[in-house]
């Protein structure tokens, strides 16, 4: 989450990154800070066009009545889908939604972070 985050920032967005103890909202400055206390999930998801959940629990799922229309929605989750699929599909047909990503797309992005790690460290 924390890089993904952090590269789209970097991009312009404004992101909320939730986890178990905190929501951080990283901001398009290149500023991280924290949400109060009283924000919900629920307040960042209604508020987001693109949400990506990888939560790994075959429990947690985001509700569909939180999802703005016109969002596009994607599942990172490598045990079941985070999102109600045949709900986002049959009640909200505005929404854009990737149910999986696959392994040579994670591939590909570790890949590329390792590209760019070498690359920045590397002596021209």
């Amino acid at each position: 989450g924390l890089p993904l985050a952090t590269m789209l920032s970097n991009q312009g967005a404004t992101i909320h990154s939730v986890n178990v103890d905190s929501i951080l909202q990283f901001l398009p400055t290149g500023k991280v800070r924290r949400e109060h206390a009283t924000t919900t999930v629920e307040e960042c998801i209604r508020s987001s066009s693109v949400i990506v959940s990888g939560v790994p629990s075959n429990t947690f799922k985001v509700p569909t009545k939180w999802i703005p229309k016109n969002a596009t929605v994607i599942n990172v989750a490598t045990e079941e889908s985070n999102f109600e699929e045949d709900t986002i599909c049959e009640e909200e047909p505005s929404v854009t939604y990737v149910p999986h990503v696959g392994r040579v797309t994670v591939a590909a992005l570790q890949y590329n972070l390792i590209t760019l790690h070498k690359n920045y460290h590397s002596k021209y």
